[in-house]
């Protein structure tokens, strides 16, 4: 998204200029997030005055209706592009499944929480797959607001647009997952129905399992979160430069191979 606006009065007296200006939101673009080669800004240029300028921003109060609309129009202009829809897709499948992986270690292993009578990685992709359905959902509403947060702080430091989004992403996504073993224990978890039948399936309904360790719930949520926002903010991270390589490839691997000094060389010549 830019940020644009309407000039409405110039008055020049003295040699000096006073301008009245309007905010207006441009639409939220996924592509300056995920392919910013493909943006060029417009500038417009006045003449510089011999005397001082004089800005007066005009700031209008929007109804709730307006900001009901204005947040629809958002998320619109967003998915607009389908470079928004394959950046959702690649982020989810992350998220849900490495993310998942590490997840999956961090409670089955680490914490000792155990699981169905199932091979490790049946467990994982049995987790990950209830993870990307249940997620996927919440990441598409998160995805543009945090591209929408970042474009609001590229407007004050240009070259944090790429962290900002990172940061807000990944944990608005760890806060989204905090009822996650909850969810688990009650629909996929030992002893429920669907980690049952698969364990008829491809598991071993005879096999002794070994004791799953409990915790409190307050204790497994923030060791959800606590564990959750430092993996999923690298992952967010590694997906931004990943969907950009997905959508230009040709001018990543190109910018991989550049080399200053031939330019430098043509340009002494």
């Amino acid at each position: 998204m830019t940020q644009s606006f309407l000039l409405t009065t110039i008055d020049q007296a003295s040699g000096g200029m006073a301008v009245t200006v309007h905010h207006r939101r441009g639409p939220l673009s996924a592509r300056a997030l995920f392919d910013p080669t493909s943006v060029r800004p417009r500038l417009a240029l006045l003449p510089v005055p011999d005397g001082p300028v004089v800005v007066r921003d005009v700031l209008r109060a929007r109804r709730p209706a307006a900001r009901a609309r204005a947040v629809i129009r958002l998320f619109i202009d967003y998915y607009r592009d389908r470079v928004a829809w394959m950046a959702l897709l690649v982020t989810s499948v992350l998220l849900c499944y490495v993310g998942g992986l590490v997840m999956f270690w961090f409670h089955a292993e680490a914490l000792g929480e155990g699981g169905p009578a199932i091979s490790w990685y049946a467990h994982w992709m049995l987790d990950s797959t209830f993870g990307f359905l249940a997620l996927t959902p919440a990441l598409f509403l998160i995805m543009p607001l945090a591209a929408w947060a970042a474009s609001a702080a590229a407007t004050v430091v240009p070259r944090l647009t790429s962290w900002c989004y990172t940061v807000v992403a990944g944990v608005a996504f760890a806060f989204v997952t905090i009822p996650g073993p909850i969810a688990h224990n009650l629909l996929v978890g030992r002893g429920t129905w669907v980690a049952n039948r698969v364990t008829d399936v491809i598991g071993n309904p005879a096999a002794t399992l070994p004791p799953a360790h409990h915790y409190p719930v307050l204790a497994d949520l923030t060791q959800q979160l606590g564990f959750g926002v430092p993996v999923y903010v690298a992952l967010v991270a590694f997906s931004l430069p990943l969907v950009r390589l997905a959508v230009r490839p040709g001018y990543a691997l190109a910018t991989l191979r550049y080399d200053p000094n031939v330019d430098a060389v043509a340009d002494r010549a």
